[in-house]
């Protein structure tokens, strides 16, 4: 499956969140003329692509709690969309991505104005404050999405757990990466808390809760989405070392020139040779790495095993997913959905 065409499932949700992000994005551009050039920004990273599975699974937990008010959750996910433009915007800035979804990454974006001196400076801050407005909007949007006191403060509280979890796990994956190590354990912890909970297992509770879905659902729902979410982070550290560049939208050997520290990375240090240990130590967040370096690298990651053991853990952890949805406490249609959407976080 190209890895930019959405399920089925995905795209049942992806005209109703973009209505909702699109008209309220405009609506501020009236209001804040004076940020109209970061607003602008904002839309163009939000419409550059993207597979929405944030607000889809935010859409589809809000119908298996029994929702069925499409405008007000369209608004609370398209939240969920705006929060995580936040975040790539951000994350572009510290890791020195240039590309993201094959465009240039807002902070090279925003640097390309007619500037006497300081462009790159401009566009590094122009970026940040972009992505502070991205988040800021994101709660406006939450709290006007039309739902009632008691289900909205219920979600609220898994939706700023969540946001306090992201910034906690890239906080712990720039440490990982300064410090030039972690165990495989670490590494599983960084990807359920930057990436597994905040794409799949909270999106889902936040629109339970939005919907006052009975506890049996909840935990269901929870059960389901905390496997998928690390299953999706795993499968994109995989994509992060060998994707492709025209798949991906991005830069071929990024992970590898920040020294991220994966559980790939983490099994391959664990199982290495000394030699294959010196490579890792050599060229693993290498700022001058080259391509001859990249292959030297991936070859290490292959030959120590460590790609076959994580692709072993992302199958073992889609079977604790799937078997969630055949106990039949998800209502048959949301979980025909999950089906498609779990395709669509780890295309197998």
């Amino acid at each position: 499956m190209d890895a930019a065409s959405p399920t089925a499932a995905a795209a049942d949700v992806r005209g109703l969140v973009e209505r909702a992000l699109f008209a309220f994005l405009e609506d501020r551009r009236r209001v804040l003329p004076d940020a109209e050039d970061l607003l602008i920004e904002l839309e163009r990273v939000a419409g550059s692509g993207g597979k929405r599975l944030r607000p889809a699974f935010c859409v589809w937990g809000y119908r298996a709690g029994g929702g069925t008010d499409d405008n007000s959750i369209a608004r609370a996910a398209a939240s969920l969309e705006l929060l995580h433009t936040f975040a790539i915007i951000h994350d572009d800035v510290m890791d020195r991505s240039p590309f993201r979804r094959g465009s240039p990454a807002t902070y090279r974006q925003l640097a390309t104005g007619a500037f006497r001196r300081g462009a790159d400076r401009f566009g590094v801050s122009a970026a940040i404050l972009a992505g502070d407005l991205a988040m800021a909007l994101a709660g406006e949007l939450w709290w006007t999405a039309g739902f009632d006191g008691g289900a909205l403060s219920d979600g609220a509280r898994i939706y700023h757990a969540m946001r306090a979890e992201v910034i906690g796990g890239q906080y712990l994956d720039l440490l990982a990466a300064a410090r030039g190590h972690a165990t495989p354990e670490e590494t599983r912890r960084i990807s359920v808390l930057k990436s597994g909970r905040y794409t799949v297992e909270r999106p889902l509770l936040i629109g339970a809760a939005l919907a006052a879905a009975p506890d049996d659902v909840r935990d269901a729902l929870a059960a389901f989405g905390a496997p998928l979410g690390e299953a999706f982070q795993l499968h994109d550290d995989l994509i992060g070392a060998f994707g492709d560049p025209n798949v991906t939208g991005k830069d071929a050997d990024g992970d590898l020139r920040e020294g991220k520290q994966t559980l790939l990375v983490a099994l391959a240090r664990k199982a290495a040779t000394r030699e294959q240990r010196a490579t890792l130590d050599e060229l693993l967040g290498a700022e001058d790495l080259t391509p001859v370096g990249a292959e030297r690298l991936r070859a290490v990651l292959r030959d120590t095993g460590a790609v076959d053991e994580v692709r072993d853990t992302i199958s073992s952890l889609l079977a604790q997913a799937r078997a969630v949805l055949d106990t039949g406490v998800i209502p048959s249609g949301p979980a025909a959905a999950f089906v498609s959407l779990a395709a669509d976080v780890v295309p197998i």
